[in-house]
C-alpha cells in the first residue's frame, strides 16, 4: 500500500480510490486501517449478476 500510495504522490494524483464489495469485510477493515474513507456506496452495481444482493464500497485516499 506505501508503494502505491507513493506512486501516486510522485505522479501528481489527488489520492487513490478503489471499489469492494460489502460482504470483504477483511479488505473493508484493511483499507479502513490504511486511511481510505468510505465516499459511496452503490447498491444496484451487481443487482443482475451472481453477486446480486451485494453492495459495491467506493473508498478514497486523498492527498
Amino acid at each position: 500500500m506505501g508503494q502505491a500510495l507513493e506512486w501516486a504522490k510522485e505522479n501528481k494524483y489527488a489520492g487513490l480510490m478503489l471499489e469492494t464489495q460489502d460482504v470483504n469485510v477483511q479488505a473493508c477493515r484493511f483499507y479502513a486501517k490504511n486511511g481510505f474513507v468510505i465516499g459511496a456506496v452503490d447498491t444496484m452495481l451487481y443487482s443482475n449478476t451472481p453477486a446480486a444482493g451485494e453492495y459495491a464500497i467506493f473508498w478514497y485516499f486523498k492527498f
